[in-house]
C-alpha cells in the first residue's frame, strides 16, 4: 500500500513540476508580448505551448467589460488557476506522505 502511495506522490509532483513551469512561461509570454513581436520563433514557440491553457480565460474576459483597457487579463487569470491547482496538488500530496508514513 505504501508503494502506491508514493507512485502517486511522484505523479502529483510531476504535475506540480509541469504546472510550475506553466506557470512561468505565461509570465515571460506576457512580458515578451509588450517587446517583442509575436512571429518571432521563441515567442512562437511559447505561445503555441500557453496559448491552449490561456484561450479559455480569454473568452472569459472577453464577456467583461474592461471599457476599451488595453490591457488583456486573461493571462494573469490562467496564471492564478495554475497557482490554485498547484496549491491543491501540494495539500494533497502532503496528505497522502502522511499516510505513508503511518502504513
Amino acid at each position: 500500500m505504501t508503494l502506491i502511495y508514493w507512485g502517486i506522490i511522484y505523479v502529483l509532483r510531476g504535475i506540480r513540476w509541469f504546472l510550475n513551469i506553466l506557470s512561468w512561461l505565461i509570465v515571460i509570454n506576457a512580458i515578451m508580448s509588450w517587446f517583442i513581436d509575436p512571429s518571432h520563433p521563441i515567442r512562437s514557440f511559447i505561445m503555441r505551448v500557453v496559448e491552449p491553457v490561456v484561450s479559455p480565460f480569454r473568452r472569459l474576459t472577453d464577456r467583461l467589460n474592461t471599457s476599451g483597457f488595453p490591457i488583456d487579463f486573461s493571462p494573469f487569470f490562467a496564471y492564478l488557476t495554475m497557482m490554485i491547482l498547484q496549491q491543491i496538488i501540494e495539500v494533497v500530496e502532503s496528505l497522502l506522505r502522511y499516510r505513508a508514513a503511518l502504513f
